[in-house]
């Protein structure tokens, strides 16, 4: 009885370790993406495009790109324009805009020869948007690889104290860029795995990818899941992130509104650059099972119940059998 209590709950247990306890009960780090890369408050300022790529620029050259800047609010705003270094922090890609690097030196390079500062009307006034013109001065000895830096718009609040919080918000539009030289485009994936077992209605994908190269690379991120009886695609989404030089990135791909049970057959396509430099296509495959926790307690409770009624059945049987041959001699 004991021992046969002991292995239900012990292969309860191993469903369990199979699941993957980080994976259900880990938060996954949020990320800030890049169509959105942000200081403190946006407040009524929109810029549009959401970054900026000059591709490959040749040393003692000048660059022009041009950007949008929207005031979506009631009241007029002013904004001044600066820019600073750009890079990411850990595997998670949190920008930082305070380290100057040998991969922002670029910053130094940008000027705006239309102005730096600027006021708009409110929203659907004439004035409310303005094309702003960033410049770029690539200097002759500039050294071959990826080039990185954020161009800001510092909000000014009307009659606020250039020292406050509200004075220092803004806005930042990240700069990529490429210097023509010894580039190496090169990366490898380091780690990918597949929820197997999850008791939460969501399926859940991880990879990070090494660049090992000294410029950047899109990778592009496919996540196809189809039901595990009859093959009906279930979710089909693709992500593509910027990899940056000499980092590592980790991406979380995730079906989040998957229904609370099921079995399903997922697949993971990831497209980068290799170590040889070529663009390639990796795939992963995995059976993912999705049980509330409660409905797996449920049949424990069962199991175990009938566990006991067989026992006691065979006990009974045993008795009566004993007792017979007793009454018999």
């Amino acid at each position: 009885m004991r021992r046969k209590i002991t292995l239900v709950f012990l292969a309860f247990m191993g469903i369990i370790a199979l699941s993957g306890i980080p994976q259900i009960a880990g938060v996954f780090a949020d990320e800030l993406t890049d169509d959105g890369w942000e200081y403190t408050d946006r407040g009524y300022l929109l810029v549009s495009p959401n970054r900026l790529r000059y591709g490959t620029l040749e040393p003692g050259s000048n660059y022009t790109e041009t950007f949008m800047a929207y005031n979506i609010g009631d009241q007029p705003i002013s904004f001044k324009l600066s820019a600073e270094p750009f890079w990411v922090e850990d595997e998670t890609y949190a920008p930082i805009y305070s380290e100057a690097t040998n991969r922002t030196k670029i910053s130094n390079w940008i000027t705006f020869p239309n102005a730096t500062e600027y006021t708009l009307a409110p929203r659907n006034q004439e004035g409310d948007r303005v094309e702003i013109t960033v410049r770029v001065k690539v200097p002759s000895d500039a050294v071959g690889g990826g080039q990185y830096a954020a161009v800001m718009a510092n909000i000014i609040p009307p009659d606020a104290d250039a020292n406050s919080f509200q004075a220092r918000s803004r806005i930042a539009l990240p700069l990529y860029s490429t210097i023509n030289g010894d580039v190496i485009y090169r990366g490898k994936i380091v780690n990918r795995s597949i929820s197997g077992f999850s008791f939460a209605p969501i399926i859940r994908t991880s990879s990070t990818i090494e660049n090992t190269g000294n410029a950047d690379f899109e990778a592009k991120y496919h996540l196809l899941i189809k039901s595990f009886f009859g093959s009906k695609t279930a979710y089909d989404d693709t992500q593509e992130k910027i990899i940056l030089p000499e980092t590592k990135r980790i991406f979380e791909h995730s079906w989040e509104d998957a229904p609370a049970l099921g079995i399903f057959n997922v697949t993971q396509e990831i497209t980068y650059v290799n170590e040889n430099g070529e663009q390639v296509t990796d795939s992963y495959k995995r059976v993912t099972i999705l049980c509330p926790l409660w409905l797996i307690l449920v049949i424990l409770t069962i199991v175990v119940l009938a566990v006991i009624a067989i026992t006691y059945q065979k006990k009974s049987r045993n008795i009566k059998h004993k007792k017979s041959s007793w009454e018999q001699g």
